[in-house]
């Protein structure tokens, strides 16, 4: 009987961690993620294309001759899932062998940087002139600007 009762109570914490998970991947959604660059950089917007483009490697620098580095948040995060799901059009594991396949082939010079935090990507896209990355649309604050919203 007890060991019935620890049974349930492991499948039910699992299942739990499951349901706030799936929650925080609503949440992200709905709330919708804001691709964001610093301040000083001349884009006023991007498209979707434009975006994919970006952060797939196939464009390297901005209009002002800045060379873009792409940040993304560390795989887990809610924010990530949208960015695979409707930027890469990809899941976790192809994003990896994509970026592992054109470092190996020199299709790009290096891959997106990780990041732990939405703190840590707002911080270093306001501090570097070329960074592009992405938070929940409503973490975006004044310290950067906003050119994509998606969800």
């Amino acid at each position: 009987m007890v060991k019935r009762a620890l049974i349930f109570v492991a499948v039910l914490s699992i299942a739990l961690a499951d349901l706030s998970i799936d929650a925080r991947h609503a949440a992200a959604a709905e709330d919708g993620v804001a691709i964001i660059v610093n301040k000083a950089n001349p884009t006023a917007d991007l498209t979707l294309a434009d975006a994919k483009k970006i952060f797939m490697g196939d464009k390297s620098t901005w209009p002002n001759g800045k060379r873009i580095t792409v940040l993304m948040l560390a795989q887990g995060q809610p924010e990530r899932a949208v960015v695979l799901r409707v930027i890469y059009k990809m899941s976790e594991a192809d994003y990896g062998k994509y970026f592992l396949q054109a470092a190996f082939t020199g299709k790009v010079s290096a891959p997106p940087k990780d990041v732990a935090s939405p703190a840590v990507v707002k911080g270093e896209v306001g501090a570097n002139p070329g960074a592009v990355g992405y938070v929940k649309a409503s973490e975006a604050d004044d310290s950067v600007k906003i050119v994509l919203k998606i969800s």
